[in-house]
This record gives C-alpha cells, structure tokens and sequence, in this order.
C-alpha cells in the first residue's frame, strides 16, 4: 500500500478528512479489499445508500435530540440529515476541551426498531477505538518495568506455540512494539481472510466447537504464513491485537478485561467501559441496538440466522484486545484525560511514554512521513502540533475520534449503525467529513463541564 497522500490525512479538527482504518469486516473500500483495511482517498464519488429492509429512517426534521441544548447548534445543523441520508437510527456526539466535556448530544434512535430517543450517556460498540486503550494498558506494564517493547510477544506467551512449532519460524521473533505497530508479519492476503471475524471457520479449521476463542484464533494463525519480514512494513491487522491481549494476560496473570479495567479505566472514572456481548440478548439494558443489513449463521450452534451485527464477530472471545469494548462517549473522553499530559486529572502513563507513544516507527512505510501508525494510534504531524486519531467499524456500529493535542480538544462520534459494505469506503469519509466540518464551525466553544451531569 503506499504512502497517504497528505491532502488526504487529517491536520486538525477543522480541516476535511478522507477515511481512516477501523476494526471492521466491511468486505470493500476505496482503495482496498477486506476488513480494517487503511484507506485515504482524496476524493469520495457521491452513492446513494441501498436500503436495507430492516431500516427504519425518519425525516431529519423529526429525528429526536437529547441533552443540553442551546449555545452549539453546529451539530444539530448536520447530524440529523447525516442519519436521514445513510438510514442510520442514531448516534452520540462530545467534544472536550481543556478535559472539560463542554458539548454532548445524542441524536435519533437506540435502534432500528425502537423510537426511544439516543441520550448521549449510551454504551455504544465502538469496534477498533479498543486499540488505543489495549495500547495504553501494554505502555502502563512498559512504563511500569513490567514489558519491553522489544520484549518477543511469543516468548511471553510460549504456551500458544503449536508443540511442533509455528508454521513460520520469523513469529517467535515477533516483538510486542511490532504487535502495537501493526508491522508484525499478518497481512489478510497470506492468511485468507481476517480470522478475528471468522469464528465458525476457525473453530471448523483448528477442529472445535464454535464460537473460536482467542487463543483458538491464535492457533489458527501460528500454522500458516507470514506475509512478510515481522518489523518491515506496515499492514493492519486486527489479529496483532488478539496476540497482544493475550500477552497483557501473560505479564499480568489477569483476565485482560479486568487488568484493563482495573488499571486503566476505573482510575480515570471510566469503569463502565466494558467488553461487551455478541447476542442480542446479552447486551447491557441501557446499550443501543444495531442496525443490520442482512443476516449471517449464528457463531453459536443452534442459532440458525442471526442480524450480522449478532454474529459475524463475537465479542468477548477473538474480539476483546482488538475491538471489543463497549462504551459511552463521556466515559471514552474520561479515558483520553488520562493520557493528554495536561496534568488536569493523573495521567495513566509518563511524560517519556506518551512520547514513545507517538514517535514514527522505523519501518520504510512511513519513511519521511508526517503521517503514521504509532502505538495504538495514527499520529499527524503534518500541521502546527500533533494530532492522535481513530476509528473503529463493526457490522452495526461506527466510531470515530480525534485528539488533537495542540488545541487540547477532542471530537468523539459514535453511531448504531453503518452503510452497507460497498458503501463503507465513502460512509467512512463522510462521516468523518461531517463531524469535523461541524467542530470547525464553532467559533468559541463554552465553557463548561458537563462531566457530572451526563
């Protein structure tokens, strides 16, 4: 894949932004085929979305708005129609400045069949934004003198090499910064297809009984290929955060949820982030509903049929690490206040760090590039300061946030819904187009903080 163009990439909150990766089994986007894949476009050709059947839309006039309203009315302009042209049911908007929370929203919908309105406290999937916090909790063990990043991932866990050894010897070479990096050796192409969404495949292949677990997944992998050299290049993968879960187990001797949940998120007040549910039945009272568009072979047997967004992934098992936490828009910002070095509330991980966090891996991909993958998240430095961005995709849901670290202000977006697949290429660039257009519209934000009243 080459080098983004930089018209491409985003420079700050207030400037046009084409598509960036998430944690996704979208079969097709702009430029790539297959799930997560990284895409920039310069340019997105207007589509009008297909409909599913199990859509319900409502006239942007009528779409229902929670919370405070009153002195930003920018997203209130756009977010509205924005759900009406992509048939989406809802979604949560915040923006922090300064880690106060000085604008939450919610609009529509918590589902397709359901008229209650989104209040911008919901829990919400938010796909691969999982990355950035199993980045943070893999860093706290490092800063803690726990973990090396150059420490070999599968000596840390020997115990899921195959006994014979892996089919490709370079994967006991494996280091975690490599894991964080997405520059591992895992490409979709050599592997067929992205196993962490493949769990009746997998548990079929390796000769279990579905869903595949974490370590089944893990298994399935170890006996093929590599696609290239481990630390050579850039090729995201969502299965280098499975691996890296199962190493924060490995250091710890903890569940990896509770370990992050414990460490990380409960000090910063997000305790009700969580690992959420693939059944629809198992999803928090307070949790939205997914928009589907077609159905999928339930993971679990027995099931027959489900809505995709109940069973082409199962979250909890090959989806924990890489995109499997659920949570509220307020409570993702509480997480970006522990690592924004501004010194308001604790920092979860030093000043020295952070800045490991952010530096450019030394891999050709990004050679003098102001533009790269760090350490859980992309990074740009490409204007004035440094932004720290992501997105995270998962049949049925969208995320998306942006950091920007000279400003001190952070964008954070969530939906119950996405287009459909052929579409998501141009979705993606739109949604994040929306968003930030809307940031950039408001001249002064508020100041306020309504992190207690959310």
């Amino acid at each position: 894949m080459g080098k983004p163009s930089r018209r491409s990439v985003l420079v700050s909150l207030g400037t046009a932004v084409a598509g960036f990766a998430g944690c996704s089994d979208a079969t097709t986007s702009p430029t790539n085929s297959g799930p997560s894949d990284t895409t920039t476009p310069t340019q997105t050709t207007a589509v009008t979305p297909t409909r599913s059947e199990t859509e319900t839309t409502m006239p942007a006039e009528t779409i229902p708005k929670t919370g405070q309203p009153g002195d930003v009315e920018a997203f209130d302009e756009v977010l509205p129609s924005f759900l009406e042209e992509w048939g989406i049911p809802g979604a949560t908007v915040a923006v922090m400045e300064r880690e106060q929370l000085v604008f939450t929203r919610g609009y529509g919908t918590v589902g397709p069949d359901s008229d209650e309105p989104v209040r911008p406290a919901a829990p919400f999937r938010v796909g691969s934004l999982s990355k950035p916090i199993t980045a943070v909790a893999t860093l706290d063990l490092v800063g803690k003198g726990k973990l090396s990043l150059d420490d070999r991932a599968f000596e840390i866990r020997s115990d899921l090499l195959p006994a014979e050894g892996p089919a490709d010897p370079r994967v006991e070479e494996i280091t975690v910064r490599q894991l964080l990096t997405h520059t591992a050796g895992w490409d979709r192409e050599t592997l067929g297809f992205d196993p962490v969404f493949a769990p009746i495949e997998v548990a079929k292949a390796q000769g279990t009984a579905p869903p595949a677990s974490a370590e089944t997944t893990i298994e399935f992998a170890l006996n093929r290929e590599l696609g290239y050299d481990p630390g050579t290049d850039f090729q995201y993968a969502n299965f280098g955060y499975c691996v890296l879960g199962r190493v924060i187990e490995g250091v710890t001797g903890e569940d990896y949820e509770s370990h992050v949940r414990e460490t990380i998120l409960e000090p910063l007040g997000a305790g009700d982030v969580a690992i959420g549910a693939t059944r629809k039945t198992n999803l928090r009272a307070e949790e939205v509903r997914y928009l589907s568009h077609t159905t999928v072979e339930s993971p679990f047997p027995g099931e027959g049929e489900v809505p995709r967004p109940y069973g082409a992934g199962v979250l909890g098992e090959a989806l924990d690490a890489n995109g499997g936490w659920v949570g509220s828009a307020p409570d993702l910002l509480r997480f970006v206040r522990g690592i924004d070095g501004l010194g308001g509330v604790p920092d979860v991980l030093d000043a020295e760090t952070r800045e490991q966090m952010l530096a450019r891996p030394d891999v050709s991909h990004w050679d003098g590039g102001d533009q790269y993958y760090g350490l859980g998240w992309f990074v740009d430095r490409s204007g004035a300061g440094t932004m720290l961005w992501h997105n995270g995709s998962l049949p049925g849901s969208y995320a998306f946030l942006a950091h920007d670290r000279t400003k001190s202000r952070t964008l954070l977006a969530l939906f119950n819904g996405r287009s459909p697949d052929q579409l998501f290429g141009q979705f993606n660039a739109a949604a994040q187009r929306t968003l930030l257009r809307a940031t950039r519209n408001v001249d002064t934000w508020p100041s306020r903080d309504r992190f207690e009243n959310v």
